[in-house]
């Protein structure tokens, strides 16, 4: 079974989905645990339409065919062993970390960005769209406002500053546009409010 956890970041889906696989194997059955950030493509492939464009973001960011063919594809037709990462983006190298299938039934949990694009939605056996509006707003305020010189234009010039290095609005409007562009909440199986990450609620 593939089970693809998509959000935005910052809701909160590699700790989710680590919970959702962690309590599939206290119920005796193996899960397999995956990520869209272990599938990067190459930092100058990212940025080649330059570093604040949405549209690199949304598709350029990951190595489509890499997921499919070496992790997605083979555990949906069976292999007993699959790679789980194929490139390391803090050190911006590629990897070739594999998994063995130890067992069926099994899970591949693998959480993301933009899992319900066309490339990917027609694999995926069940999914979750997590939202976190809130807690994700109060936290771009926080880092946005928080500690700012008192004067203008020191301020405007800090906030700039901020904004610049946090590469908007290429993370935002590329959330927009795989948005726009796919309507995932609509898509997905399962939505769930994960604004309180200790009370997680079922949306649809």
């Amino acid at each position: 079974m593939l089970l693809g956890i998509d959000g935005a970041s910052g809701v909160g889906k590699s700790t989710f989905a680590d919970e959702v696989a962690a309590r599939i194997r206290r119920e005796g059955h193996t899960a397999i645990r995956s990520t869209t950030d272990s599938f990067h493509r190459p930092r100058a492939a990212r940025y080649q339409r330059g570093p604040t464009s949405p549209e690199g973001y949304y598709i350029d960011s990951h190595d489509l065919a890499a997921l499919r063919n070496n992790l997605l594809g083979p555990f949906i037709a069976g292999a007993r062993r699959v790679q789980v990462a194929a490139f390391d983006e803090p050190t911006d190298t590629p990897v070739s970390e594999y998994t063995d299938v130890q067992s069926e039934p099994a899970v591949l949990v693998f959480d993301g960005l933009f899992l319900l694009r066309p490339e990917l939605a027609e694999l995926w056996h069940l999914t979750v769209h997590l939202k976190a509006d809130r807690r994700r707003d109060q936290g771009w305020q926080s880092y946005l406002c928080s500690g700012l010189p008192d004067g203008e234009p020191d301020r405007q010039q800090e906030i700039d500053r901020r904004l610049a290095s946090a590469r908007w609005p290429r993370y935002s409007d590329g959330w927009k546009l795989y948005c726009e562009h796919v309507r995932p909440e609509a898509m997905a199986t399962i939505v769930i409010d994960n604004d309180d990450l200790s009370a997680p609620a079922l949306v649809k």
